[in-house]
C-alpha cells in the first residue's frame, strides 16, 4: 500500500511540474462558525451542573486553499482550529485534509493523502447546517473526518460511488492513537475499506422525484488487534430547492474479542425552504452506543429557523434538547438555545 501510494504520489507531482507552475491557480478560502447559546436546563449532558450559563463562542475556523493545474489535476488543503470552552477545546489548529486529486473522467477520479471519508461531506450536504450541529456519525464518533490513504469514485447514469482504503488512524486531530501505534506494534499493517453507493432512480426525469437517491456505506476495519471498526448505513434522501428530507440508519460494530459490542441509531430531518432567504429547520437523532447495554440510549431534538444574510454569511436561531433514557450523575437531560452564524470567505 505504502510502495503504490509512493508511486502515484511521484506520478502526479511528475504531471504537476510538466505543466508548468504558470499553470496554477490557487484559491484561497475558509469558514467561521460563532455562536451565542444560553443553557436554559440544570445540567448539561455530561452531569455538569449549570447556573444560568451563556457563552459568546467560536466553535470551528476553517482556512482552505485549492491548487489547480488544469480540469485534471488538483489539490486541496484544510487547516481548522476549535475553540469551545463547554466542550473544553483549547482552540488547537490542526490539518484536516490534504488531498492531491486527479481527474481522469466523471466515472473515476481518485484522491490520495489525507482524504476526506465518503460519508461526511454527502450528508453535510443534505443536512446543510454543520454551523448549527454536526451529524450524528460525528457527533458519536462513528468514523474519522478523514484518514491517509487512497479514494476512487465516480458517477455514472442512475449510480455513484466511492472506494476508499484508509490507515484507519483517522485525521490526528485529537490525538496519536490509532490502529498504527498499537501496544503490540502493528506497524500499520491494518488497513480501513470503505464502500460508499447511491442510487438515483430518476435522475434523467425532470419532475419532483429527480432529487431521490437510495444511499449505503459499508466500512470494514480494525481499531486494533482485538477491536472491530464495523460500520454499516443505509438511508434515503431527497434533495430540492425548497425542500431536503434525508432519513438514516447507523450501525456500529465495536465488538472485541471476548465482548460484544454494536451501537444502533437513525437520524431523520428536514429542512424547508418556503420563501427567498428564510427556511425552516427539524431533526431527531436517537442512539445507542451499545445494545447489550441497557439504560444509554440517547435522543436529540433540533428545530430552528435560518436567514441568509448575504452572500456567504448564513444565521440561525435555534434549540437542542437531549434526552437520556435513564440519567445518572454524568448523564443528564440538557436544553440550549443558541444563535448560530456562519461567514464563508
Amino acid at each position: 500500500m505504502k510502495s503504490i501510494s509512493v508511486g502515484m504520489t511521484v506520478f502526479a507531482l511528475g504531471i504537476i511540474y510538466s505543466q508548468g507552475v504558470n499553470a496554477l491557480e490557487v484559491k484561497p478560502g475558509g469558514l467561521i462558525f460563532a455562536h451565542y447559546e444560553f443553557v436554559a436546563s440544570q445540567h448539561l449532558q455530561n452531569g455538569t451542573t449549570t447556573q444560568n450559563y451563556s457563552a459568546f463562542e467560536v466553535s470551528r475556523i476553517y482556512l482552505n486553499m485549492d491548487a489547480k493545474v488544469d480540469d485534471k489535476v488538483s489539490a486541496f488543503i484544510n487547516l481548522e482550529a476549535n475553540l469551545t470552552s463547554r466542550d473544553n477545546k483549547n482552540n488547537r489548529v490542526y490539518l484536516k485534509n490534504a488531498e492531491l486529486r486527479l481527474n481522469f473522467h466523471k466515472a473515476a477520479k481518485l484522491s490520495f493523502g489525507l482524504i476526506a471519508s465518503p460519508w461526511r461531506g454527502y450528508e453535510e450536504g443534505l443536512w446543510k447546517h454543520r454551523f448549527v450541529s454536526k451529524i450524528l456519525e460525528d457527533i458519536e464518533g462513528l468514523l474519522p473526518a478523514s484518514d491517509r490513504g487512497v479514494r476512487l469514485s465516480g458517477q455514472i447514469p442512475f449510480f455513484a460511488y466511492d472506494a476508499m482504503i484508509g490507515n484507519g488512524e483517522g485525521t490526528g486531530g485529537d490525538g496519536t492513537g490509532g490502529n498504527e501505534t498499537t501496544a503490540h506494534g502493528a506497524g500499520g499493517r491494518f488497513k480501513d475499506y470503505t464502500a460508499k453507493v447511491a442510487i438515483i432512480p430518476f435522475q434523467t426525469l425532470s419532475g419532483p422525484l429527480k432529487g431521490l437517491k437510495l444511499n449505503a456505506l459499508c466500512h470494514k476495519g480494525e481499531k486494533n488487534e482485538t477491536t472491530l471498526r464495523d460500520r454499516l448505513y443505509a438511508g434515503l434522501s431527497y434533495e430540492s430547492k425548497v425542500l431536503n428530507l434525508a432519513g438514516n440508519y447507523y450501525n456500529a460494530d465495536n465488538s472485541a474479542q471476548a465482548a460484544p459490542s454494536r451501537g444502533e441509531g437513525f437520524s431523520f430531518y428536514t429542512v424547508v425552504a418556503p420563501i427567498e432567504k428564510f427556511w425552516l429547520f427539524v431533526r431527531f437523532d436517537k442512539y445507542d452506543p451499545d445494545i447489550h447495554v441497557g439504560g444509554d440510549t440517547r435522543m436529540r431534538f433540533f428545530s430552528g429557523l435560518g436567514y441568509q444574510v448575504t452572500k456567504g454569511v448564513r444565521v440561525a436561531l435555534d434549540h437542542l434538547y437531549t434526552l437520556q433514557e435513564r440519567r445518572s450523575l454524568t448523564r443528564q437531560d440538557e436544553s440550549i438555545f443558541f444563535i448560530h452564524t456562519e461567514a464563508k470567505f
